[in-house]
């Protein structure tokens, strides 16, 4: 599933849209496609944004539409003479410039739905801080509060802190030398700070490549390149060239190294 990075590439290249207005809603899959979506039409979009894993389209009618990509949701931004976009397409809005964006899904997990502020702001209630906005010593506070957490599971709670997945928590574990089988408990203060300082480093460079494209995560214009620089996920030896240990942790495959991280 899409994380942090991808999602901010995405909306980053989204807001590209802003100022548009919506003529047209055409929907293929009612499944993925909010049927309500046929009210929003003539509505300006006035904001794009991210939050945890969700993209959020602001419009000038106290309307929203919330967009998840989940496992393979993505978005086009097109011509009608281009057909690229058709390939599991679920959705068309088509826009005043003659230009159009579409919502396409391989495995239909993904969604796009119209929302009230009241509606939109009880979904967003569910979730934890964003971890590039809290502080490192926010982040140790909050860890604190879970200490009998296995540590890699809680940073998936996206009720603890949003936008981190199986990738990133994995490479943030590891950069900042945590076995991701400990206990918050047992995790000194010191090296949660410095969890999350690496977590936030770590963050800031997907974005800056795009985010990481290992399966089927495209962004508008491509695949991104973060997946040149994991240090563990998917890969079978750690930077300093140690053999790395693939376990399973509350469903997830996970692999770390038994000598960097402790």
């Amino acid at each position: 599933m899409p994380e942090l990075p991808e999602v901010e590439t995405v909306v980053r290249q989204l807001q590209k849209l802003v100022g548009r207005t919506i003529k047209k809603v055409e929907i293929f899959d009612n499944k993925v496609m909010d049927q309500r979506l046929h009210k929003i039409v003539n509505s300006k979009i006035i904001g794009v944004r991210r939050r945890a894993k969700s993209i959020i389209f602001e419009l000038n009618n106290d309307n929203y539409l919330l967009a998840h990509l989940r496992m393979t949701g993505h978005f086009h931004h097109t011509t009608k003479g281009d057909d690229s976009y058709q390939k599991y397409l679920a959705g068309i809005f088509h826009l005043d410039d003659k230009t159009l964006f579409t919502y396409n899904t391989i495995r239909r997990f993904g969604s796009v739905n119209v929302m009230t502020k009241k509606e939109l702001e009880g979904h967003l209630n569910k979730y934890g801080p964003e971890p590039l906005e809290i502080s490192p010593q926010q982040f140790a506070k909050l860890c604190e509060k879970s200490p009998q957490s296995v540590i890699k599971s809680k940073l998936l709670d996206q009720s603890f802190i949003v936008g981190i997945g199986n990738i990133y928590a994995q490479e943030g574990l590891y950069h900042a030398g945590i076995l991701p089988t400990r206990k918050i408990g047992e995790v000194s203060r010191e090296k949660l700070i410095l969890l999350h300082q690496e977590m936030q480093r770590i963050l800031k460079i997907a974005i800056k490549n795009n985010g990481t494209t290992v399966d089927n995560y495209t962004h508008l214009d491509g695949k991104g390149s973060f997946q040149n620089m994991l240090a563990v996920y998917n890969q079978e030896k750690c930077p300093q060239k140690h053999e790395l240990q693939k376990i399973n942790i509350g469903g997830r495959g996970t692999s770390y190294c038994k000598i960097c991280q402790r």
